[in-house]
């Protein structure tokens, strides 16, 4: 089995091979996937932690053997703060996103093959037992980020981007898509009972799960939706006051805490 590791701040996952081709997700500094094919501009992967499948560029990872792969991983993981960070060697520097994983020597140090980075920066505090407490407000900090679809950081976001980042930030792990997220978790029967952090899935004319967002209360939700947007919810679903009218039809409400 051969695996690699993204070495830029953020890069396209692509649907096919092809500058061209739909961006269905992004790809984090320091996410490993596992290699499926390899062609000679574009290397069809795997990513470990979500299973998502897509082509990634050449030239925008290294290859990992298991030493390597297993070498990276005993360092510490932490995740990247709010205020986001930067590694450098002597001679370049990456600007990283929030939510970003690395895994740290003792040095705070990232250590690939032939490489060694040190981080600067912002570390996430926030643990399972904080969720509920602060899931609102590291939420709202991303307030008019622009809709992006396939994106997953401050710079553009999708919807179930979103939701995965932030729940991310709590060691709560979210699979990528809106509908794979709406598999897991416990659902919440009625609107008054709905809590904080608790995800709202909407779905489409032909019934198909296609809309997340974040619950702040049992009245608002925030998503992203041309951007990231508080509106009220209800049990018939988004209500968007600059447009008088519903966006989004609620499906279900899940809880994973």
């Amino acid at each position: 089995m051969k695996y690699g590791i993204c070495t830029l701040a953020l890069v396209p996952l692509r649907l096919e091979q092809a500058h061209r081709s739909e961006m269905v997700s992004q790809v984090l500094f320091g996410e490993l996937f596992e290699i499926l094919d390899e062609e000679a501009d574009w290397t069809s992967i795997r990513l470990l932690e979500t299973d998502y499948l897509g082509w990634i560029q050449n030239g925008q990872f290294q290859k990992l053997d298991d030493l390597d792969m297993q070498h990276y991983l005993t360092g510490k993981p932490i995740i990247v703060g709010r205020a986001g960070g930067v590694l450098s060697t002597d001679t370049a520097q990456f600007q990283l996103c929030h939510g970003t994983k690395l895994y740290l020597t003792g040095e705070n140090t990232v250590n690939f093959p032939s490489l060694k980075l040190t981080y600067q920066g912002d570390i996430n505090p926030f643990s399972k037992n904080q969720f509920q407490s602060q899931v609102a407000q590291l939420a709202l900090s991303y307030k008019n980020t622009p809709y992006l679809w396939g994106g997953r950081s401050q710079w553009g976001i999708d919807c179930s981007g979103f939701s995965q980042l932030i729940y991310s930030c709590f060691d709560l792990s979210l699979p990528r898509d809106a509908y794979q997220q709406a598999e897991m978790g416990q659902t919440v029967d009625f609107i008054s009972e709905i809590k904080v952090g608790d995800l709202a899935f909407f779905d489409n004319v032909e019934g198909r799960i296609t809309h997340v967002g974040i619950m702040l209360d049992r009245d608002m939700i925030i998503h992203a939706s041309a951007k990231v947007r508080v509106d009220r919810m209800d049990t018939e679903g988004i209500f968007n006051a600059e447009l008088n009218r519903y966006s989004h039809k609620l499906r279900i409400v899940k809880r994973y805490l």
